[in-house]
């Protein structure tokens, strides 16, 4: 074929145009070969393979912004984290999600790309864009998250979907979470059909987080869900672990034989301190830890409890994701009042740290 040359210098890139103009065809073809379109308009094999000679041949690499300006999709997935994602002690959390997310990625054709808000704080917005916009559509996750960004990126109408139980103010937006209350729930009748009578929640930190507020409503559905009366103690929330003994104390006094503990660090603590005093888990006390390991030592101890199931978690997402950027090729919402969420079942750990309630 005949070829007309194309500068070449550290300042000029080959263009669409001048790719169709060395395959010898029209620039709207070389755009479907890049898009892999060719259902839509039938392109020849041996057209599409000169176009792809020429492609390799000049270096050619298409532009993924522009792409995106040009509505088509590039296959890639943005995951931001509103928290350093690979220091040690942020391991155990995220990454299983982060395997989740990979795994299905990849098994359904999209590249990832992670946005980790170089300097300063995380964030979405800086110098009034978002840098998410190089990818189709994000994945996000993170304990402490904030807010009004995830709002404004709501507002852009840019798709993403949120890993984890999160309440906006206005329309929701699309999320997948661990499906707590219900674990929870389950966890608390089993301390009730083990003959506990009077059994209380106990939490470090804040109380107002959606993970958190999910648990409670679990621990509280049990004590309203029996036929007989069930006497549930207080819902303790402490400031730090110092408060351990004077929780401890508070139990013994209030004749509680049961614990939901939210945090295992906490699991943890009320362990060390009831040795100390002579007690025995779940001989004295029983002990439910509802699956947040963050800070945890590992004690060794087999706790009975659920397992958050962050692979899973992370694998619908990707597809929730990946299903909403389709619905939107076919001009359907994708966020707004309809906005989607799905619940995945946490796995519950028998566990050897809860028992029978015993004369003593």
């Amino acid at each position: 074929m005949s070829r007309s040359p194309v500068p070449r210098g550290p300042a000029r890139r080959p263009t669409q145009a001048d790719i169709a103009r060395l395959a010898g065809v029209s620039q709207a073809t070389v755009s479907l070969v890049l898009n892999e379109r060719e259902s839509e308009v039938r392109i020849s094999p041996a057209t599409r393979d000169r176009v792809l000679a020429a492609m390799r041949e000049w270096g050619y690499v298409a532009n993924p912004s522009a792409r995106s300006l040009a509505g088509g999709r590039n296959r890639i997935l943005g995951v931001h984290t509103f928290e350093p994602v690979f220091p040690t002690k942020s391991a155990d959390f995220y990454f299983p999600f982060l395997v989740g997310i990979e795994q299905e990625a990849a098994d359904l054709g999209h590249d990832l790309l992670l946005f980790t808000s170089a300097g300063g704080e995380r964030q979405i917005f800086r110098d009034g864009s978002s840098r998410l916009s190089l990818a189709d559509g994000a994945l996000l996750l993170g304990r402490n998250p904030n807010v009004e960004e995830i709002e404004r990126l709501r507002d852009s109408g840019y798709p993403f979907v949120y890993i984890g139980h999160r309440e906006v103010s206005g329309p929701p937006i699309p999320y997948v979470a661990a499906d707590y209350a219900s674990a929870t729930q389950q966890l608390t009748e089993r301390l009730f059909a083990l003959g506990h009578r009077r059994v209380a929640y106990a939490r470090i930190g804040d109380g107002d987080a959606q993970p958190s507020r999910d648990r409670e409503k679990g621990f509280r559905r049990a004590a309203s869900s029996g036929e007989t009366r069930r006497l549930t103690g207080p819902v303790w929330t402490l400031e730090s672990a110092e408060d351990v003994p004077g929780l401890l104390a508070e139990i013994r006094h209030g004749g509680i034989t049961g614990i939901v503990a939210e945090q295992q660090i906490l699991a943890e603590e009320i362990l060390a301190y009831a040795r100390g005093q002579g007690l025995s888990i779940p001989g004295d006390l029983s002990v439910v830890v509802l699956g947040d390991s963050a800070g945890a030592t590992q004690t060794g101890m087999d706790w009975t409890g659920l397992i958050v199931p962050r692979e899973e978690m992370g694998r619908q997402a990707t597809r929730l994701l990946v299903q909403l950027l389709e619905d939107r090729a076919d001009d359907e919402a994708v966020t707004g009042a309809g906005a989607p969420h799905e619940s995945v079942e946490c796995v519950l750990a028998d566990g050897a740290t809860v028992g029978p309630v015993t004369a003593s």
